[in-house]
């Protein structure tokens, strides 16, 4: 019986050991498995180490080839050439500083101190580029300070249904009587031509200010002698730009004089301090605030002689990559007064505006604008027993392409749509109105 119940127990041992050992054997078959699946972890690491390290070294063997050709090109005063190298060269390190300064540098060496500053001023506003602001400051100060003078030059055709803005109304009802008005309802169609030159002296007060001189000539010219003048305008400014913000504020002398009239014109001069100031608000969205007041001398009519000032908002929008490419949103408005002697002249007016573009393909680019003017006037018009109402109402379109170059600069097609209605029928008319524009700095 014992031996039995011995044999029964050695059984059961034998067997718990056989079970022990087949479970070792599979602890050690997974061990060794998970073993080669690190290895080959390491392994497959080590590699892609390898390749990023060569793809680097790679990168920054193609870079130093750039910036080496680009710098050559500099010496032997073939900026152009030097251009292409270091734009090529920042596609591998967009945030070097030594690309972005040299292609500055090569931009001024064309000619195009204004690109080689807007570009340093749009480095300056990206956030990605946070490291660098001290040196793109004393860029913009050495750059004013080796190209002190500036100047542009900018003509454009001005077609127009209505080149003379004559009433559509033909008769003025008043209190004396009906009146009729001399050349209403008779538009002119034509075409005009506007020529313009300026010069500006920069120097830096210090990195992110400096003072500006400006002066600026204009000439409009039609058939008719009596729309043909000339405007003078002379500035001097100070300016700021920092990361964030660009601001400018100063005074100005404006002259309009019509040659071709030998009896009263609209000639004037005026006087006057002026501001802008442009805040980022974020990555995509920026404000803008401007300020205007100046006193308006009409030399030939002293009752429209008076003082006029104005402030206006505005908003510029990016939109998300959802929306077209280059799509950006506008929008804003004004307030004005104006006050010359006579005080039937004297109004306050509003204004709102909104507008659209966008990439229309790789090179067009198109937009359109709305806007709508409040003008309300303080006393009874002459004549009647009621105040003058203007309301003014404009569609725009605009559209350039950048495969159209004249001296390395776009030219710009925009077109309005102008309707003016008036409770004074002297002031109720419609134009078509475009310009053909084309500027170019050196």
């Amino acid at each position: 019986m014992l031996r039995g119940i011995s044999q029964h127990v050695l059984n059961f041992q034998v067997l718990n050991f056989n079970d022990i050992g087949v479970s070792m054997g599979r602890s050690l078959f997974f061990s060794r498995l998970i073993r080669l699946c690190v290895l080959g972890l390491i392994l497959l690491g080590s590699g892609a180490a390898a390749q990023a390290d060569e793809a680097r070294t790679g990168s920054d063997a193609a870079y130093a080839k750039l910036m080496h050709l680009g710098q050559m090109a500099l010496a032997k005063d073939a900026p152009k050439k030097a251009a292409l190298a270091f734009a090529k060269a920042r596609r591998f390190a967009p945030t070097d500083l030594r690309a972005q300064l040299s292609l500055a540098e090569a931009y001024a060496r064309q000619g195009q101190v204004g690109r080689s500053e807007a570009f340093l001023k749009h480095l300056l506003r990206d956030p990605a580029q946070g490291d660098h602001v001290d040196a793109y400051l004393k860029a913009l100060s050495k750059l004013q300070h080796r190209y002190p003078f500036v100047a542009s030059a900018s003509v454009a055709l001005l077609p127009s249904t209505n080149i003379a803005n004559s009433s559509s109304e033909t008769v003025f009802d008043t209190l004396l009587g009906r009146f009729e008005i001399d050349g209403g309802g008779e538009e002119t169609t034509g075409v005009g031509v506007e020529f313009g030159a300026r010069g500006t002296y920069r120097t830096p007060l210090s990195e992110g200010l400096s003072l500006e001189i400006g002066a600026g000539l204009n000439r409009i010219w039609y058939e008719a002698p009596e729309l043909r003048y000339w405007r003078g305008r002379v500035t001097a400014d100070v300016v700021g730009v920092d990361p964030s913000a660009e601001w400018r504020g100063g005074i100005h002398a404006d002259r309009i004089y019509y040659d071709a009239l030998t009896g009263q014109s609209s000639d004037r001069i005026a006087l006057g301090a002026h501001g802008t100031w442009s805040q980022t608000v974020n990555d995509t969205t920026r404000f803008t605030l401007s300020a205007l007041a100046e006193y308006r001398d009409y030399l030939d009519k002293d009752s429209l002689s008076g003082p006029y000032a104005s402030l206006g908002a505005g908003w510029s929008k990016a939109l998300g990559p959802d929306a077209p490419q280059g799509a950006t949103l506008s929008w804003g408005g004004s307030v004005e007064r104006s006050k010359p002697s006579l005080d039937y002249h004297r109004y306050w007016g509003a204004s709102a505006r909104v507008g659209y573009a966008q990439n229309l393909t790789d090179t067009l680019r198109g937009g359109v604008t709305m806007s709508a003017t409040l003008k309300l006037y303080d006393a009874d018009f002459a004549a009647v027993d009621y105040a003058r109402h203007d309301e003014i109402y404009r569609f725009g379109v605009s559209l350039s392409d950048s495969r159209i170059k004249l001296l390395g600069s776009t030219p710009k097609l925009s077109c309005g749509y102008k309707v003016q209605s008036s409770n004074i029928a002297l002031y109720t008319s419609s134009t078509t109105d475009c310009r053909l524009g084309w500027s170019y700095r050196f």
